[in-house]
């Protein structure tokens, strides 16, 4: 088991050494972009004082601001790429400098919520029509149907969809107009309706799926024939066949996790759900020819889901050993 976890923790870290030097790569390029417009917008007798203390040093005197003063506003230009991501995702987490509109935790709250209840009804839904479709073939070309046309059809495009019904129906509208800075459980819960409906519809199918192709190979093994040839209840044959199938079904369900907290940032961004999905939409926006990213909105998302991600990979990892046969797992 421990050999597990501590492989489990070697692949997290190379992969936030990952997205921290392609976060890095991308602020770097951001802060000299910035470092730039402002050399280029310099006041002159700014400009007089570092021409002079270029000229004193031999440099020209954009170099010698790039160098020397432009770090002082924006340090990452001083970081290699690797460097500069992982303070800006450490600063973006525990150091902001940003004046939220909505309060963070508020925001990281409502995604949170959004995504777990979007898993706990994709599962909740899912085990009975997996089992249900192995039984049924018609069922089951259903399923491989539906999750070919959903897996074509971006979250957003249902989301509208919905909120054509919203506007078109007698249902209120504040149920796209924007949640904000609201606390109340009951208007939370009611705002997430048709967010939750939307990541359930597209995310369903390829989950379902998944399942059967998975529950179909162990029951065709030889082991789950030697015990119903022994006499034993087709309901102790499917413990024993979920039993097996635990460890990979929570390798995908890890990977599922991920793709539904994806959806909800999409969904949440589109509805006005003001979570973690809103908070991107502030952190990067383009103008024309320009664009203005604030590394402490936009990277927030990413650090919390990073730690997310992490907690929820150690859960996984643990359980799959035990369950694992040989893995202190109790057999079934």
């Amino acid at each position: 088991m421990g050999r597990a976890i501590s492989r489990a923790l070697l692949n997290y870290l190379l992969l936030i050494l990952l997205v921290a030097l392609i976060s890095g790569i991308g602020i770097k390029d951001y802060s000299f972009y910035r470092a730039d417009m402002k050399f280029s917008l310099m006041p002159p007798a700014e400009r007089a004082v570092i021409e002079a203390n270029a000229s004193s040093m031999g440099m020209d005197p954009y170099d010698y601001y790039m160098r020397f003063v432009a770090p002082k506003d924006y340090p990452t230009l001083a970081m290699n790429p690797l460097h500069a991501g992982l303070y800006v995702l450490y600063h973006s987490l525990f150091d902001p400098d940003y004046d939220y509109p909505v309060p963070r935790k508020l925001m990281v709250v409502r995604t949170l919520v959004l995504t777990l209840l979007a898993e706990i009804t994709i599962i909740l839904i899912g085990f009975p029509l997996a089992k249900l479709a192995l039984r049924k073939r018609r069922l089951r070309s259903t399923v491989r149907f539906l999750a070919r046309v959903f897996n074509g059809l971006p979250v957003w495009a249902v989301a509208a969809l919905f909120s054509l019904l919203i506007i078109m129906s007698a249902l209120p509208n504040y149920l796209i107009n924007g949640l904000g800075a609201s606390t109340s459980l009951t208007r939370n819960l009611a705002y997430m309706a048709f967010p939750l409906i939307s990541i359930v519809l597209v995310a369903l199918w390829e989950f379902v799926e998944a399942l059967v192709i998975l529950l179909r190979d162990e029951f065709g093994k030889e082991y789950v024939r030697a015990k119903r040839a022994m006499g034993l209840p087709e309901r102790r044959v499917e413990r024993h066949v979920l039993r097996a199938v635990m460890p990979s079904f929570l390798g995908f369900l890890f990977q599922h996790f991920v793709e539904v907290s994806t959806l909800a940032l999409v969904v949440d961004a589109f509805f006005g759900l003001f979570g973690l999905g809103k908070m991107l939409e502030w952190g990067f926006r383009i103008s024309g020819d320009l664009y203005t990213l604030d590394p402490d909105v936009f990277f927030y998302p990413i650090a919390v889901f990073m730690v997310v991600n992490f907690f929820v990979l150690l859960a996984v990892t643990l359980l799959s050993e035990l369950l694992t046969p040989g893995g202190g797992g109790v057999e079934a």
